[in-house]
C-alpha cells in the first residue's frame, strides 16, 4: 500500500467516524428532548387527575346545603386556589363569560392542557334544573310512566 492510499483510507475512516458520531449525537439529543417532553406530559396528566379527584371529593361538598351553580363554582375556585399544583406545573383559573363554567389551564414547559369544568357536571348545583319534583321510579311505574311491556 502506498502512502497516498494510506492517507486516503485514513481520511475516509476519520470522515465516516465523524459522520457516525454526529448521527449518534443527534439521536442522543432527540431522545433527551423526548424524555423531557414525556416528563412534562406525565406531570400535566397527573395534575389533571389530581384536579378531578379534588373536584369529585364528596367531603368537599357542604352537607345539607343546596347551592346555586354560581355559588358552587366560587367554592370550587377557592378550593383549587388553596391547593397548589405539582412542582413544575403552572395552573391558571379563568371564568369565561356566562359565570357557570371554569377554565383550568395547566402548563409545564412547552406542554399545556386546558379543561373546562361545570359544577353541574359534578352534581354540585342544588335543586332540579327543570324545577320539577323528583319522582321515584316505582311511583312513576305505578302512575303509568312505564313502557307497558313486561
Amino acid at each position: 500500500m502506498s502512502l497516498v492510499e494510506l492517507i486516503l483510507a485514513s481520511g475516509l475512516l476519520l470522515g465516516s467516524s465523524a459522520a457516525s458520531l454526529s448521527v449518534w449525537n443527534r439521536v442522543a439529543t432527540t431522545l433527551l428532548e423526548h424524555r423531557v417532553e414525556l416528563e412534562q406530559i406525565e406531570s400535566l396528566e397527573a395534575e389533571v387527575q389530581a384536579l378531578e379527584a379534588r373536584l369529585r371529593d364528596p367531603r368537599q361538598d357542604p352537607l345539607g346545603q343546596e347551592l346555586s351553580c354560581e355559588e358552587q363554582l366560587q367554592r370550587l375556585v377557592v378550593r383549587l386556589e388553596n391547593q397548589p399544583p405539582q412542582s413544575g406545573v403552572v395552573r391558571t383559573l379563568e371564568m369565561p363569560a356566562g359565570g357557570e363554567l371554569l377554565l383550568i389551564h395547566l402548563q409545564a414547559g412547552d406542554q399545556e392542557r386546558r379543561r373546562l369544568y361545570s359544577p353541574a357536571a359534578f352534581g354540585g348545583c342544588g335543586g332540579d334544573p327543570a324545577g320539577l319534583p323528583a319522582v321515584a321510579p316505582a311511583q312513576a311505574l305505578a302512575e303509568g310512566g312505564g313502557n307497558g311491556a313486561l
